[in-house]
This record gives structure tokens, C-alpha cells and sequence, in this order.
């Protein structure tokens, strides 16, 4: 009896289990589901199940060179559909496509299936991956493609559309849409190659107290700084009129080199 107390005691007093997504690294909470949870996690799946056949469709579809989709939502532009660049991008989507569909389906597996923790908002997650993996392959596709030394990749791929190119350019577009969240830091990493901004070189801010007007714009002036606004108080100490008696910001703090210090100089009472 004794034992069995002991037990639900410790039971009880367990904190809330958590669970770390594998990809993002993020650990998140695990909330028993609700109603509204499972059937989020439902509408997910059926969704992702239906992206799933359509690019494979897709897919299979271009390999074979029907492109009877692709000759319906273009049929002004057929000759188009022949050239080796619109082909390698039409692998690239795809695998785009492909890659955040499965994502989505791994997600609801894991959260929902295995862990009965699916939360009824990750069902956007859902929705938007397909989307996002698709925009983001050929995100990537055009930066690879065009083999810009700035990226850090030494690689690029070939213009002709054979066989080994057009399955790379989709490998390519599925890792970058089941990797989603990776390409997005990639991304941020290339952006602040490519558009560096000077960091602001900042000063440490001079102590002005028991400082006349006059000395502290000097000290001021000595590492770069300007003297801002002057306000005046009444102070009941004869020694510590015409004198600085408050700053702002206070001393030691850092601030960017030309900014402004407001002082307060003591005046008779």
C-alpha cells in the first residue's frame, strides 16, 4: 500500500512532457488533442495525400512527355514546353512540390499518429509546405543555376536538359522543400553576403557630473559625441551650481558615435 502511494505521489509530481522537433530543434509542450486537434490533423493529411498524387502526377507526367497538364494551362505558348530550361524548372517545382508534401505528411505522422500531440494550428503548416516548397525550389534552382560565386557554392547546373541533369535539378528542389525551414536560413546567410551593412560604430558615454557646460561639451567632443539638450534645476548645494548634476544617457553606457547627451545643470534655488 505503502509502495502504490509512493508511486502516484512521484506520478504527480512529474512536470509536463515535452518533445523536440527533429528538424527545427525547437521543443514544444506535449498538449493532449482535442476534438477540433484531430480533426485539423485529418483535414492535414487528406490535404497532403492529395498534393502528394498531383505532383507525382506531375511528375510522371513529364517523364513520359505527355505534359498534358502543362499543354493545357499553356497552350499559346507549347513551344515552350520543348526547351531544356523550362524543363529542368518543371523538375525543379516538382521535386519542390514533392519535398514539402512530405514534410507536411511526416509532420502529422510524428505530432499526430505517434505522439497524439497534434495542434490544430500546424494544420496551416500543412497547407502551406506544398506551396512553399515550390517557391523556394525555384528559388534556389535560380541561384545555383546562375553559379554565383557571392552563394559559396562552386556548383551550378548544366543548361542541357539530359536525363542526369533533369533528375539533379529534382533532387535539388525536393531537398530544398523538405528542408524548408534550413533554406530559410541559408537564405538569410546569403542576403547579408550579398547586402552587408557597416555596423554602427558606438562610444562609451563620458561620466559629466560636477562638469561645467563647457567641460562637459569637451569631454564630450573627445570621443565623438554631441552635447544635446540642456535642462536646469534648483539645487539647495551653492557647490553644485552651474554644474552638471544629471546626463542622459547615464555614464559607461554606449551609444553611436555623433549622438547626443542631455545634461542637467544645477541653478540657484
Amino acid at each position: 500500500m505503502e509502495k502504490k502511494e509512493s508511486i502516484e505521489k512521484e506520478e504527480k509530481t512529474k512536470g509536463p512532457e515535452y518533445a523536440q522537433d527533429e528538424q527545427t530543434g525547437k521543443v514544444y509542450k506535449l498538449e493532449p488533442e482535442k476534438c477540433r486537434d484531430t480533426i485539423a490533423a485529418t483535414i492535414g493529411i487528406l490535404y497532403s495525400i492529395a498534393m502528394l498524387i498531383f505532383f507525382s502526377w506531375l511528375l510522371f507526367d513529364l517523364c513520359t512527355g505527355n505534359r498534358s497538364l502543362l499543354k493545357f494551362l499553356i497552350p499559346q505558348n507549347a513551344k515552350i514546353l520543348g526547351s531544356s530550361l523550362f524543363r529542368l524548372i518543371a523538375y525543379t517545382v516538382i521535386g519542390g512540390g514533392l519535398g514539402g508534401t512530405i514534410n507536411g505528411i511526416r509532420s502529422v505522422i510524428i505530432w499526430h499518429c505517434e505522439r497524439r500531440a497534434f495542434g490544430w494550428r500546424f494544420v496551416w503548416k500543412n497547407i502551406t509546405l506544398p506551396l512553399l516548397g515550390v517557391v523556394l525550389a525555384a528559388i534556389v534552382y535560380a541561384i545555383i543555376r546562375g553559379g554565383i560565386a557571392a552563394f559559396g557554392g562552386g556548383f551550378a547546373i548544366p543548361a542541357e536538359a539530359g536525363d542526369t541533369q533533369a533528375f539533379s535539378a529534382f533532387a535539388v528542389g525536393a531537398i530544398a522543400g523538405y528542408g524548408s525551414h534550413k533554406v530559410f536560413r541559408w537564405l538569410d546567410e546569403q542576403v547579408n553576403k550579398l547586402f552587408r551593412i557597416s555596423p554602427v560604430s558606438e562610444t562609451k558615454v563620458p561620466d559629466l557630473k560636477d562638469k561645467t557646460k563647457d567641460e562637459a561639451e569637451t569631454l564630450l567632443k573627445e570621443v565623438k559625441l554631441n552635447l544635446g539638450k540642456i535642462n536646469h534645476k534648483p539645487v539647495e548645494n551653492q557647490a553644485k551650481v552651474d554644474k552638471v548634476i544629471d546626463q542622459n544617457p547615464g555614464s559607461d553606457s554606449k551609444i553611436p558615435v555623433g549622438g547626443s547627451v542631455d545634461i542637467t545643470i544645477g541653478s540657484k534655488a
